[in-house]
C-alpha cells in the first residue's frame, strides 16, 4: 500500500511540477541541528525546478538542539539545497537562506535515497576546544572542526577562551 501511494505522490508531484518526461521518484534526507542563539526558519529548495518544501509560504522551525530529519519527496537526481535564517530577512542565514536566493557551498544534496547532517551555528558565537596536541583551540566552527589539524579534539578535558 505505502508503495503504491508513493507512486501516486510521485505522479502527481509530476504533473504539478509541469515535467513532461518520465522520472523516478526517490527521497532525500537533510539532518539539521541548531546551534544558534535563536530558532532557525528552515526551508529547502529545488535547483532543477520551481519547487519547495514544505511549501512557497511554509516553513519548518529547529526551536531546539536536538538533531532534525527531513525526509523529502524528490525526483532521482534532483539537486536540493537547505536554507535557513533567524527571521525572513536573511540578515544572519545558512544554506542559500531563507527566500533560496545567496550562493553556498556545501549546502545541497543530489536525490539519491541518501543523507547528509549539518549543524548550524552562530557565527557570532565562538567555541573552544581541547585537542589532542595540548592546544586549547578557539573558533567558530565545531569542536571537531577546531582540533582537526591537531590530532583531534579531546572532549574529556575542557578549554575555556581567555579575555
Amino acid at each position: 500500500m505505502r508503495k503504491f501511494l508513493a507512486t501516486i505522490f510521485c505522479g502527481l508531484l509530476l504533473i504539478v511540477a509541469g515535467w513532461t518526461g518520465p522520472a523516478q521518484c526517490g527521497d532525500e534526507t537533510f539532518k539539521l541541528t541548531n546551534h544558534g542563539r535563536f530558532s532557525i526558519m528552515v526551508k529547502f529548495f529545488s535547483q532543477n525546478r520551481h519547487w519547495e518544501w514544505p511549501g512557497a509560504t511554509q516553513h519548518w522551525t529547529l526551536g531546539d538542539t536536538a538533531e532534525h530529519d527531513f525526509k523529502l519527496g524528490c525526483q532521482d537526481g534532483e539537486k536540493i539545497c537547505f536554507g535557513g535564517s533567524y527571521t525572513a530577512d536573511d540578515k544572519t542565514y545558512w544554506g542559500v537562506g531563507f527566500k533560496g536566493d545567496k550562493p553556498c557551498q556545501g549546502c545541497c544534496l543530489t536525490c539519491s535515497n541518501g543523507s547528509h547532517a549539518w549543524t548550524l551555528n552562530d557565527t557570532s558565537v565562538s567555541t573552544c576546544a581541547h585537542c589532542n596536541d595540548g592546544s586549547c583551540q578557539c573558533g567558530f566552527g565545531t569542536a571537531d572542526s577546531l582540533c582537526a589539524a591537531h590530532r583531534g579534539n579531546d572532549p574529556t578535558i575542557g578549554c575555556t577562551q581567555q579575555p
